[in-house]
């Protein structure tokens, strides 16, 4: 009897302690469904960019990214000799009369221009016409001045709308754009004029046309990084997991349309003829003749300078903003060389990568989603982008890696792009820091395993089981004692 009564004392004790148990585990730290520990949430910060104000605020569109609207196709009647000039550059160019068309220009009162889009287009056409009287005889031709007609206005406009007076990509691509037919949809090259051709027709349109349907594809992406940082803070896990998947499908639509760039260009023509007249006045040529820059007449006595580099793809805002989203972090030394290329930026677009860069870091949300779905797809972003970067790097090969090796005649083979920087080294860096902010290996481990204190609990739970089921079995076997 004394060993019966012991049993059920010890029998009751167990059921009364399984019972806290269950009680403690159900009210203590419980993970929720997707992987994230309840008091392990990161602290996000407030969101820097509102999708309702993004064209007015950074001049961003969906439709069109950071390329401009509604570029002016041309300029008030007042500006017509510039007008005349910049629509006539490539036979100009072909007839070696640029220069003697500029020094005939008058200065005129570049105050006259009214809208943000007039001056705008001032500078791509002024930049454009820079550009013909600098390059017309090639390089062994370069002039140390450029006239006072062009320089004036050029820089003022330049200082006006914060972009250097060199050519780059902003006036390149961005403004120097227009539908062949304003009813249909743009969907690639073909689809689309430049405003102003130097010297390489067809192909040189061609190659802007292809870089800036880069920049229309992108649009879509640049509004879902404001909803996934929004996401972030709202802690909406199914509109972050949708505002990825938008971003990832723009970079591959990005992708396609870079890839196009070889349907219309030749690697000779872009080589010999457009990377030259698009150069800058740090280019090989320049130095070659011992020139630190073009000298501004009526500007400055002295060249104006060293480090304006020309148009390089380099300085569009589409990748530095998906670094800054999605937590992509570079060498220091890419990074020093990256932020020298802000210059060229429209100020609104360098602000918009700024805001975003601190704003709300997707990266450390989605790691603090171990094994979700969302974490799978932020992954896919980053492969997404390391692709763009490849094709990149593949581009950079056919267009000046291989026909620069052709090139016997040069005592160094001259692989800089066209903003006078090594290319090769540059965008391997960047991409490998892109594969390096993958953390495929992490997610694979992550889903398949149990948290500490989930783990804890069922060590737990089993040790009671097993001692209750002891203890019943005894119970149930005390007449033998």
């Amino acid at each position: 009897m004394c060993s019966s009564a012991l049993v059920d004392v010890v029998y009751r004790f167990y059921c009364a302690f399984l019972c806290v148990v269950i009680v403690l585990m159900m009210t203590s730290g419980t993970p929720h469904s997707d992987g994230r520990n309840g008091d392990c949430k990161p602290t996000a910060r407030v969101p820097l960019c509102d999708r309702r104000t993004l064209k007015e605020q950074y001049d961003v569109t969906e439709e069109f990214g950071f390329a401009s609207e509604s570029p002016l196709t041309e300029l008030p009647e007042y500006f017509k000799p510039w007008n005349d000039i910049a629509f006539n550059l490539q036979q100009l160019m072909e007839q070696k009369r640029v220069r003697n068309e500029v020094e005939k220009l008058p200065l005129l009162d570049h105050n006259r221009l009214e809208s943000k889009a007039e001056w705008e287009a001032a500078h791509m056409f002024l930049a454009y016409i820079t550009q013909g009287y600098v390059w017309q005889d090639g390089d062994d031709g370069i002039p140390e001045v450029l006239p006072e007609a062009v320089a004036v206005p050029y820089y003022a406009i330049s200082e006006r709308i914060g972009i250097p007076p060199t050519m780059n990509y902003f006036n390149a691509v961005l403004v120097n754009w227009k539908r062949k037919d304003e009813e249909k949809r743009l969907s690639g090259p073909e689809d689309l004029e430049t405003v102003l051709t130097l010297g390489a027709g067809s192909e040189e349109q061609w190659f802007f046309n292809a870089t800036l349907m880069v920049e229309v594809e992108c649009g879509p992406a640049l509004y879902a990084i404001v909803d996934a940082q929004q996401a972030v803070v709202d802690q909406e896990d199914t509109t972050l997991e949708e505002a990825l998947i938008v971003i990832e499908r723009a970079v591959i639509k990005m992708v396609k349309q870079l890839k196009r760039m070889r349907d219309g260009l030749t690697p000779d023509t872009f080589f010999h003829v457009i990377r030259q007249i698009i150069s800058g006045w740090d280019s090989p040529a320049f130095r070659a003749k011992g020139l630190t820059g073009l000298i501004y007449e009526g500007v400055s006595d002295e060249p104006l300078s060293v480090g304006w580099k020309g148009n390089s793809g380099i300085a569009n805002s589409i990748l530095p903003t998906l670094d800054a989203a999605l937590g992509i972090t570079h060498r220091p030394s890419d990074e020093v060389l990256l932020g020298e290329f802000t210059e060229y930026m429209p100020g609104k677009h360098a602000t918009f990568i700024s805001a975003v860069a601190r704003g709300p870091s997707i990266r450390e949300y989605v790691e603090s989603l171990p094994g979700s779905n969302i974490q799978v797809i932020y992954n896919k972003c980053l492969k997404a982008v390391q692709l763009f970067r490849d094709v990149h790097l593949q581009m950079v090969t056919r267009y000046i890696i291989i026909p620069a090796s052709k090139h016997v005649q040069k005592k160094e083979k001259d692989t800089t792009g066209t903003g006078g920087t090594d290319f090769m080294v540059l965008l391997k860096g960047l991409r490998d820091s892109t594969i390096k902010a993958q953390f495929s290996k992490r997610i694979t481990t992550e889903s398949n395993r149990t948290s500490p204190q989930s783990t804890g609990h069922v060590v737990i739970l089993a040790t009671v089981v097993v001692c209750a089921v002891a203890t019943f079995l005894y119970r149930k076997l005390s007449w033998f004692i």
